[in-house]
């Protein structure tokens, strides 16, 4: 009897972010691995395209914490960001700094409503005063 290691039911969906901490922790190894986010070439599946709809689809699932105009720029720093990575895979044109800059935007936006729903003591789902 042999026995595999290897599961078939593999989940090959990415984990999305599901609070502001998540987001913001995501957001630090952007800045880290891009423009490509996949510095080494060891993880294919790790580009600007899955990078950002992770991304993306986390702001999805904090949207009401954000609010509807914080959800909106950070969808729009995000496209921005992303068009910008997308134009210098080899990081030699400067576009990656400003695509970085933006990053870090949105890294303001995040510790903004973050700082926002700890002065209103607002809890999060493990009914704590955390920001998230």
């Amino acid at each position: 009897m042999t026995h595999s290691f290897i599961s078939n039911d593999y989940n090959r969906e990415p984990y999305i972010p599901a609070s502001l901490s998540e987001i913001y922790d995501l957001l630090g190894s952007m800045i880290l691995w891009a423009p490509t986010f996949d510095k080494n070439g060891t993880c294919p599946e790790r580009n600007v395209e899955s990078e950002f709809r992770i991304l993306t689809e986390g702001f999805g699932k904090v949207r009401k914490k954000l609010g509807e105009e914080r959800y909106a720029v950070l969808t729009d720093l995000a496209a921005r960001a992303r068009a910008l990575f997308a134009e210098n895979p080899q990081d030699n044109n400067g576009k990656t700094d400003e695509g970085r800059r933006l990053l870090y935007e949105i890294e303001d936006v995040i510790q903004s409503a973050r700082s926002r729903r700890v002065a209103a003591k607002l809890k999060d789902e493990d009914g704590e005063v955390s920001g998230d």
